[in-house]
């Protein structure tokens, strides 16, 4: 009887045991599904302040560094430099702020096989102190943007087919269906486009003639923020001329199959140039003469500016030796 208790008290401390570590599993942060060649998403350079900095409530004569928190969650490398962060939105000289950009000091990675998970850094713009007699207490709205330069890559498959040989049935692969893959989507291949707030969501193909295929490239602006030419500087954005100029512009590149031609807004016929978005979407026709009908990867860059923001909300209450 006395053996028959003690294994019953083992196993229960077996199940327990068992119990524990599922709970500790179910607990831990969750690994990104890679399907393809990317891990897909809309994310770029997200921003939001740091928790405690400011706090949310705060008395007049109290002094607290204000600092961002700066994530890389696509999967587009970015060096030190290159990402860009400021305050605005509210009297900055009445909160001893500066509203100039201050720039990443470390490089901030993208999501990889090797890390899935991006860079993070902290941009301190240095300490808050409203210098405005308060009246009981006032609202504000503190409000960062982040600007930076990314790049969206799509490898996705394709089929070079003449219309001779689509005629002749020929079987190594087909034009027809939705060549980008998605959650929504029956066709095309998953993981096909990088992560990035910009993305390639359609790739389509039809015969030109007897010799000659078209690929027709949809591209959308699927993140929160505002995009901008590449060549943009940060600074310059400020200005609400350049501004205007230069948002709502991507620069794509195809770099695979060879002798690729997409008809830009310029007029120009190249493998690269501006495309320019109507209400964050935009669409390109490219053109390549075919002879043998093969599977190919279609390989696009697209390249931008983008800017982001982030908002927090605090009360400054009067202070008592003030009343």
């Amino acid at each position: 009887m006395e053996k028959m208790r003690k294994k019953g008290y083992l196993y229960l401390i077996f199940i327990s045991v068992l119990l524990l570590l599922a709970g500790c599993q179910g607990t831990g942060t969750k690994q990104p599904v890679k399907v393809g060649t990317f891990f897909g998403g809309t994310d770029g350079v997200s921003i939001s302040f740091v928790e405690i900095f400011p706090p949310t409530k705060l008395d007049q004569n109290d002094i607290v560094p204000v600092k961002v928190l700066l994530e890389n969650k696509g999967e587009y490398d970015l060096v030190a430099g290159a990402v860009k962060a400021k305050i605005f939105g509210v009297n900055l000289n009445a909160f001893s702020l500066s509203g100039n950009y201050i720039a990443t000091k470390g490089t901030l990675i993208g999501k990889s096989e090797g890390s899935f998970i991006g860079g993070k850094q902290e941009i301190n713009f240095g300490n808050l102190h409203y210098t405005i007699p308060v009246t009981n207490s006032e609202d504000f709205t503190l409000r960062a943007r982040v600007c930076y330069p990314y790049q969206t890559k799509g490898i996705i498959n394709v089929c070079l087919k003449s219309a001779i040989s689509k005629e002749a049935g020929e079987g190594v692969c087909n034009l027809e269906g939705e060549k980008v893959g998605g959650k929504d989507k029956k066709s095309g291949a998953k993981g096909s486009v990088s992560a990035g707030p910009i993305q390639i969501t359609s790739v389509t193909e039809q015969t030109r003639g007897s010799d000659e295929i078209r690929f027709d490239i949809k591209i959308e602006n699927k993140g929160k923020g505002d995009v901008y030419s590449p060549e943009s500087i940060c600074d310059e954005l400020e200005d609400d001329v350049k501004r205007l100029e230069k948002r709502d512009q991507v620069e794509i590149e195809v770099l695979n199959p060879g002798d690729v031609r997409c008809r830009f807004i310029t007029g120009d016929e190249s493998n690269k140039g501006i495309v320019s978005l109507n209400k964050g979407i935009g669409t390109i026709s490219c053109f390549k003469k075919v002879q043998d009908t093969i599977e190919d990867k279609l390989s696009i860059n697209v390249n931008y500016v983008y800017i982001d923001s982030a908002s927090k909300q605090i009360t400054i209450f009067q202070s008592s030796n003030t009343r």
